[in-house]
Order: structure tokens, then sequence, then C-alpha cells
């Protein structure tokens, strides 16, 4: 494509490189750079394979969708440059094998999707949900809340929304052991309390509440 002045613009989304590609998706057309010509067109053609897996999914045919996850990561690999398809189909990946109850295999995903590490708290915490879930169909529960407890030391203020899913499964499961919830995880239940404008309950012991 031909520029003025031969000085291409930059890229509609990085703002960093030149735009040397154009990209049109769902009526929207962008120039962009060769990287994020790549990246948006991964993120598009793993989107519009996700509706397919989740019919898969809906009917329990969990090994055609696995099978659809590692075709999508075979026909993009090149094109991830950044890892996000690995680390989405790794996370896709476990949370399948988890809904299957193949809890071993499970345990195996969540491990490797550990190993590729997360781009935010929001898909740690994801992670350790999950893991957490296999440890317990395992019957590893006192590993599933130390997983728990781990995540949660992961705090942030602008992700204390995220916490409450944690909080709740470390509660659940600290009341199946018969084991007591330390004290100290009150500090971010009372930062989501605050956060969703209600008021923590007065109750006997920090899982309690």
């Amino acid at each position: 494509m031909q520029f003025p002045n031969n000085d291409p613009p930059l890229c509609a989304s990085c703002q960093k490189k030149a735009a040397t590609k154009q990209y049109t998706h769902k009526r929207r057309s962008e120039m962009l750079c060769a990287t994020c010509f790549d990246r948006w067109s991964v993120h598009d053609a793993f989107e519009n394979e996700l509706r397919h897996i989740f019919e898969l999914e809906g009917r329990r045919q969990y090994d055609e969708a696995l099978a659809r996850l590692d075709a999508i990561l075979e026909a993009e690999r090149e094109r991830d440059h950044d890892g996000w398809l690995a680390g989405s189909i790794a996370h896709h990946r476990a949370e399948l094998l988890l809904e299957a109850c193949r809890y071993a295999e499970a345990k195996q995903a969540y491990d490797a999707w550990a190993r590729l590490g997360f781009i935010d708290i929001w898909r740690r915490r994801m992670h350790a949900l999950g893991l957490a879930r296999t440890l317990e169909g395992l019957g590893r529960e006192r590993e599933a809340v130390a997983v728990l407890e781990d995540v949660l030391g992961y705090d942030d203020p602008k992700d204390v929304p995220f916490a409450i899913r944690p909080l709740a499964e470390l509660a659940r499961l600290s009341e199946k052991l018969h084991l007591p919830v330390d004290s100290k995880w009150l500090r971010i239940a009372e930062a989501v309390a605050e956060r969703y404008g209600v008021e923590m309950p007065l109750r006997d012991s920090p899982a309690e509440a």
C-alpha cells in the first residue's frame, strides 16, 4: 500500500510501529503494524473457534473439543508472538478436563498452564480456582487450601473484586476440613465488602464472616 510522502501512519493498535497492513473484521477496518495484524488475527480466529468448542462442551464431547483446541494452536502458532493464544488454550484445556471430571489430566493441564505464566491477576485467580477444584477432586483438599491462600497473597487494590471467589472457596474448603481460616484474610474480605458497598458481618470466626 502506498502512503503520501512515503510516510505510513502509526499502527492504530500499539501506536508505536508503522502501520503497514489493513485489518478488516466485523465492519471494522484499521491500519496495523505487522505484529498487531498477527495479534488481532489470532484473537479473532480463536474467538470464532470458541463457539464450536462451547457447543461440543455442551454436548459433553470433550475429546472433540480438546482436538479443536489443538488444531487452532497448531494453525496459529507461528503468529502467536506474545503467547496469548498458547495461554488461552492452556486455560480452556484445563477447564474442559476439569468439567469432564478427568482430574489427573486436569492437574497436568493446570501445571502446564502455570508454566506459561499469567498475564494478569484475573487469570492467576482463575487458575487457582480451577486447580483447587481439581485437587479437591483428587482428594487433596489441604493442597487446594494452600493454592487458594497463595493466590490471595497477590492482592492489589484494583483487583479486590476478583478476590471474592477465592475467599468463598477458601472458607468452604476450610469448613469441609474443619480448619480455621487465618484472620489475615479478613483484611481482603473487608476490602471486598467495602468495594461492593456492604457491611462486613460480625461472626464468631473469620470463616463464618
